[in-house]
């Protein structure tokens, strides 16, 4: 251990590196609900140049590498006991903001909201508007991850805006995707240049295949206008039949449907849409008025929409509810085993009310306390993003192991009807990748030619040789 301590405080420098278990504790998990083991050693490269040899010393030890952003995600890994963490968070630097090319380039700790701030100095601001955790997520992790992000609705998920990534492999190869793989012209402007799309290839695998050390992000001018909408509605039918309506109109930048939980404060009504439309002047008011006749014609009621805007100018999730976040968090600590992904939005019809019924006929549910926090759906250009989110009582096994049970028996009869994941979180692997049949297969060979020792994250997406004959 001492060995291995002097070789990564020789790259970061003593400073950055860590085996103190105090600090060690702090990075047992990340948002989930697993616990995870200790670390042995918590290190926080600057560099690329420091990455890559961090690897090298991981590789050769044939010691696990977990790598770490800033934890805000739900991808629920617990960190393996006696690995190593490899904290990203101090390599934040914007490297270029580049108007002509129309990207920014940042360092994958890069915080997400930090970088908008600065492009929104200039009037412009990424395309996509970042996943829940704007404030504290980073770049690198985000896309990592492939998260859900705010604006699904007009703009798509955070993959589709990446348009280049620098990755280090898993034996300290440096490489360069997309336009920028020129090593002659080695300039990030196209994704689709240069051949396979390696970029594609990295989004999404949760640091399993290679670590992403820059990104490249699409920028654009901050729109005009914004606009925002409320409806409530009697019945999930006509909400769903609103929603698809105004899907097939372009008519929302971001339309979120509130389909359980904790109702919207003084609103009458079973289930609610709220509306956000970025856009010119005269183009927003157009796409507002289709929303608004697509709401009404499935007997939509209009409400007071500064709830809808606060959430989306404030950042505060619970401003939908038109509340405090007590509404979900009173009688702390709770944690969230979710599930969510994609399913046909129509599907949305039987999915619903399957969920309540599971609930309400759950005994165990009731029993330990459990709570809903809600059946949200972040509508895409073309589906539902259904984000279930059940709560229980961390302080207590028994509600914890109700909640795990929960997620477990949500997860099967969503994947095994309708449903398939954005990004996919460690918690609900196992009920999604043995239905991807020789896709599975498929990212296990890759895992194993670009990670032989499994190195990289080992179990997080079942990829690793412990898995290979499943």
């Amino acid at each position: 251990m001492n060995e291995l301590l002097e070789r990564l405080s020789a790259i970061c420098g003593p400073e950055h590196v860590t085996d103190v278990l105090a600090d060690r504790l702090c990075y047992r998990r990340d948002c989930g609900p697993t616990p995870g083991g200790v670390p042995d050693i918590v290190v926080r490269p600057e560099s690329t140049t420091e990455v890559v040899e961090i690897v090298k010393v991981a590789n050769q030890a044939r010691k696990p590498l977990f790598i770490w952003g800033r934890a805000t995600t739900f991808v629920d890994f617990g960190i393996q006991e006696g690995c190593i963490v490899m904290a990203l968070d101090l390599m934040k630097r914007i490297v270029k903001i580049d108007l002509e090319s129309q990207v920014v380039t940042t360092e994958t700790g890069a915080i997400w909201h930090a970088v908008d701030s600065e492009l929104n100095r200039l009037g412009w601001e990424m395309t996509v508007p970042g996943g829940g955790g704007m404030f504290s997520c980073t770049i690198g992790g985000t896309v990592a991850y492939n998260a859900v992000p705010h604006g699904i609705t007009e703009y798509g998920i955070t993959g589709g805006h990446v348009v280049s990534l620098q990755v280090v492999l898993a034996d300290g190869t440096v490489i360069r995707t997309s336009s920028a793989a020129n090593t002659d012209v080695p300039l990030s402007f196209e994704r689709g240049a240069n051949g396979p799309d390696l970029t594609g290839l990295f989004i999404g695998s949760c640091g399993t295949l290679g670590i992403i050390t820059e990104v490249t992000m699409r920028i654009h001018r901050i729109p005009e206008c914004e606009r925002f909408l409320f409806y409530a509605f009697d019945t999930v039918d006509d909400c769903v039949d609103a929603a698809q309506a105004i899907q097939q109109r372009d008519a929302a930048t971001f339309l979120i449907g509130l389909f359980g939980g904790p109702k919207p404060d003084g609103v009458e009504g079973e289930v609610f849409l709220h509306t956000i439309i970025r856009d010119n002047v005269g183009e927003a008011e157009r796409r507002a008025q289709a929303a608004s006749i697509c709401c009404e014609t499935f007997r939509g009621r209009a409400q007071d929409a500064d709830g809808t805007r606060r959430y989306w100018t404030e950042h505060m999730y619970s401003w939908l509810r038109n509340t405090s976040a007590k509404a979900y968090y009173g009688g702390r600590p709770y944690f969230c085993p979710e599930v969510a992904g994609f399913l046909p939005t129509q599907a949305l019809k039987e999915a619903v009310p399957m969920l309540h019924e599971y609930v309400a006929s759950n005994a165990d549910f009731a029993r330990v306390g459990m709570r809903v926090k809600g059946f949200d759906v972040y509508f895409s250009p073309n589906a539902a993003y259904l984000w279930v989110d059940t709560l229980y009582l961390e302080m207590s096994p028994e509600a914890k192991e109700v909640g795990l049970q929960v997620r477990a028996e949500i997860a099967e009869m969503l994947f095994s009807r309708w449903m398939s994941p954005g990004g996919i979180v460690s918690g609900i692997a196992p009920y999604i990748m043995p239905r991807l049949g020789t896709a599975f297969a498929l990212m296990k060979t890759i895992k194993a030619a670009l990670d032989p020792h499994n190195i990289l994250n080992p179990g997080v997406l079942m990829l690793g040789q412990e898995n290979i004959n499943d």
